[in-house]
C-alpha cells in the first residue's frame, strides 16, 4: 500500500530537503513542543518508510494522527506543498496495514449527532442542506437564517444523506470517502442551491471530489456565503468586542474570510478584534482530521493557543464543530457560534441556546 505515496514523492523531497521554514505555522507542533510532529518531521517519517528505512508500523501511524489539516504549513510554504494531502495518504498506508490509530477510525465512522430540525425538512427542494456533524441548535438557527435570506423551500439531500464523508478521506479510508461524497453528490443533482453548515463539507463537495473525478452539479456554499447581504433588520445581541476565529476549512480552505466578519458586525455592539495571526495566516482550533479524538489534550491546547492573544473577550468561530471544541478546551469563557448568534439577532424567538 506505499505506492499511495508514490504520487507525492515531488512534495515529500522537497519538505524533507527544507530546513524547516515553515515550523513555526504548525499549531501542532507548537502546541506540542516536538520537532517529530512538525511538518518536516511528519513528512520525514514518510520518507523513511516510503524508501524502506523505518518500519510501516504503529509508531508511524500514531505519529501520522498528528495533523488538523489546517493547511496552514501550506499557506506560508514557498512551493505550495499540501502537506495534509500527503498525510492522509501516509494514514490510509497505515490504516490498510493495520496500524492506524483505532480512535482515528472510530472518529471517522462515527454518526453525526440527532438533529430532529434536519430530520423534519423535506427531501428534495431547490435548496439542499448538508448539516455535516453539527448539532441540532446550529441547524434550527441555520434554518431561520435561510428562510430570512429568502432562500427556500429548503429541503435534505435525496437519501438523507447529511455529511460528505471527508472524515474518512481525512482519516486514510480514501474508498469509503468516494462512496459517501458520491451518495451526497447524487442527492443534491437537480438542486438549485447546496447550503453546508460545516465548512469542511463544503470543501469536500468543491475541491475533493471533483479531485477524485465527480463534479457536483448545482453551486455549493457554506451558511456564511449562502446569506451574505440578504439578511435585513438586525439587531445587536452582544455587547462590546468580540475575537473573531477563523475556521480553517472556510477561510484557509474556501477563501472566505469578509463575508462573516461583516454580518457578525451588525449583531454586536463593539468591533470585530483579530487575532494577531488571522485571515491567512490565523490559528486554528484544534478540532480537524480527527486530533481531537486521538490526542484531546493536545488538540485542547490548541484550541487555547488560537484565542490566547485576547484572553478577555468572547470568541466567534463560523463552524459549530469548531465552536463546541473550543467551549471544552477553553472551559469558561464564552465561545459563540456564528449561526446560532447570527440567528438571534433576526429578533424573533425561539432560539436560545449557544451551538
Amino acid at each position: 500500500m506505499l505506492r499511495l505515496l508514490d504520487a507525492h514523492r515531488h512534495a515529500i523531497d522537497t519538505c524533507v530537503f527544507c530546513p524547516k521554514l515553515c515550523r513555526f505555522a504548525c499549531p501542532v507542533a507548537e502546541a506540542a513542543a516536538r520537532e517529530t510532529v512538525t511538518p518536516w518531521g511528519l513528512m520525514t517519517r514518510i520518507d523513511d518508510v516510503h524508501v524502506g528505512r523505518a518500519p510501516l508500523d504503529g509508531a508511524a501511524g500514531d505519529l501520522w494522527a498528528h495533523c488538523t489539516g489546517c493547511h496552514r504549513c501550506q499557506a506560508v510554504c514557498k512551493h505550495d506543498n499540501d502537506v495534509p494531502q500527503v498525510l492522509y495518504a501516509a494514514r490510509a498506508a497505515a490504516a490498510a496495514a493495520g496500524h492506524a490509530p483505532a480512535a482515528l477510525g472510530a472518529w471517522a465512522h462515527s454518526a453525526p449527532p440527532p438533529r430532529p430540525a434536519f430530520d423534519a425538512l423535506p427531501e428534495g427542494g431547490p435548496v439542499r442542506l448538508v448539516p455535516g456533524y453539527v448539532d441540532d441548535d446550529t441547524v434550527r438557527a441555520a434554518v431561520r437564517l435561510l428562510e430570512a435570506a429568502g432562500h427556500g423551500p429548503l429541503g435534505r439531500p435525496v437519501g438523507g444523506a447529511g455529511v460528505s464523508g471527508i472524515r474518512l478521506l481525512e482519516a486514510g479510508h480514501p474508498d469509503a470517502f468516494d462512496v459517501a461524497a458520491r451518495r451526497l453528490a447524487d442527492g443534491v443533482e437537480g438542486a438549485r442551491l447546496v447550503v453546508c453548515l460545516d465548512p469542511a463539507d463544503a470543501l469536500a463537495l468543491r475541491r475533493d471530489l471533483p479531485a477524485r473525478g465527480r463534479t457536483v452539479g448545482p453551486p455549493v456554499q457554506h451558511l456564511t456565503e449562502a446569506v451574505a447581504g440578504r439578511l435585513a433588520a438586525l439587531t445587536p445581541v452582544l455587547e462590546g468586542d468580540v475575537l473573531y476565529l477563523d475556521a480553517c476549512r472556510l477561510g484557509r480552505g474556501l477563501g472566505v474570510y469578509d463575508a462573516p466578519r461583516r454580518t457578525l458586525e451588525a449583531v454586536i455592539t463593539g468591533r470585530v478584534v483579530e487575532a494577531v495571526m488571522h485571515h491567512a495566516e490565523g490559528g486554528c482550533c484544534g478540532a480537524g482530521a480527527g486530533l481531537a479524538a486521538t490526542q484531546p489534550a493536545l488538540a485542547a491546547q490548541v484550541g487555547r493557543e488560537a484565542v490566547a492573544d485576547v484572553p478577555d473577550l468572547p470568541v466567534v468561530v463560523a463552524s459549530g464543530v469548531c465552536a463546541g471544541h473550543l467551549r471544552v478546551a477553553t472551559a469558561g469563557r464564552a465561545v459563540h457560534g456564528w449561526a446560532t448568534l447570527v440567528a438571534r439577532a433576526l429578533g424573533r424567538p425561539g432560539q436560545e441556546d449557544e451551538g
